[in-house]
């Protein structure tokens, strides 16, 4: 009899947490699972993203907990599923799937976080300290956001595992030096103040004013569009600065850029950098969260502190002077095809179901 695991997932919009989902239900072996996917919110962006046949999906409208006939029909089909392992994503559906172990006590459940939930408030932490006990594991994407719930949270630490992200794409094989006469610097992010996009606008701004011949392209929505749109307007650069919304096939923008830069205030470990080192492409990062320990000794790679600062930014100017693209290729596409392949992650997430299970 195959194990049963029902995924809890609020939406499938563009994010981290949610393509992490969508690699994972790409990836799992479904000749010893039986899968199904149960998505909180009517938001499904990223299923066509979705190449499994044999995973079952069911879609709800819960845009809050009043919600209470979206949130029966909810409990009823995941207890009718009678699943072995219920994995949920992020905040609410970690809450949820705790409190959905009460009425299924054979059920393992498994918590997995992604960001640093630097938003939460006193009754929320408080919430998640007084029923973690109900969780059976806490998944964690990052060294730095393994420390914060040990202190922050306080979790067991026997109940804690590290998982680095995964990503579903084919490593670049043929990395020539780009031509272009135009240097392409993508973002891929939501746009959202927490990201900085700012950040990256101004440093495409001070770019410019030193003479390269410069763009950026930001793929995502949000937001925090109208924003950022003004803000490029009135650094004088909004002729350089293109918002493409939500993309689909993200390979097609990989391909069109030089170069991805992150920026944001504080991230976990971003799914982005590692697609974009698969794609060979060099990396401009912000110094936080997880990112420093998967990128800082990599030379085609950069950290930044602020990207506000003129010193950073003339450290950024000796950054490209000195990248030759085809120089870092082999040495970006090797470490993340070593480190964050699909099928080795979904292994060790077998294994973890695996140990759960026979501890039950």
């Amino acid at each position: 009899m195959k194990t049963k695991i029902a995924y809890i997932i609020p939406t499938l919009s563009l994010g981290g947490a949610e393509k992490q989902q969508i690699n994972i239900l790409n990836g799992i072996n479904c000749e010893d699972y039986e899968v199904k996917l149960f998505v909180l919110k009517n938001r499904t962006q990223l299923l066509p993203q979705l190449k499994n046949s044999d995973i079952e999906l069911e879609i709800f409208n819960i845009e809050s907990v009043v919600n209470l006939v979206e949130l029966y029909r909810f409990v009823k089909s995941l207890r009718s599923f009678r699943p072995d392992i219920i994995h949920s994503h992020m905040y609410n559906a970690n809450m949820l799937s705790r409190f959905l172990k009460l009425s299924l006590p054979k059920s393992r459940v498994v918590n997995h976080y992604h960001g640093m939930s630097s938003w939460i408030s006193k009754p929320k932490l408080w919430l998640d300290r007084a029923t973690s006990s109900l969780a059976d594991q806490f998944l964690v994407v990052s060294q730095k956001s393994y420390d914060l719930r040990l202190q922050r949270e306080r979790y067991d630490s026997k109940k804690m595992t590290l998982l680095f992200n995964s990503v579903d794409i084919e490593p670049a094989t043929n990395t020539p030096q780009q031509k272009r006469q135009t240097l392409t610097i993508g973002v891929a992010s939501r746009l959202i103040p927490l990201k900085n996009i700012e950040g990256a606008i101004f440093m495409i701004s001070e770019l410019l004013k030193r003479g390269y011949d410069v763009e950026l392209v930001v793929a995502g929505n949000g937001t925090w569009l109208q924003t950022l749109q003004m803000y490029a307007q009135k650094l004088g650069v909004q002729d350089r600065v293109q918002f493409l919304g939500f993309v689909a096939q993200m390979e097609s923008f990989y391909e069109r850029i030089d170069l991805y830069c992150i920026s944001s205030f504080t991230e976990d470990l971003p799914l982005s950098i590692i697609e974009a080192m698969m794609c060979a492409k060099p990396i401009i990062a912000s110094n936080v969260g997880g990112i420093p320990a998967i990128v800082k000794d990599l030379s085609g790679a950069i950290l930044i502190d602020n990207f506000f600062d003129i010193d950073e930014i003339e450290r950024i100017v000796e950054f490209l002077d000195d990248l030759k693209r085809d120089e870092y290729a082999d040495e970006l596409v090797e470490y993340a095809s070593a480190n964050f392949n699909n099928d080795i992650y979904c292994s060790k997430l077998s294994s973890i179901y695996d140990r759960l299970l026979k501890h039950s």
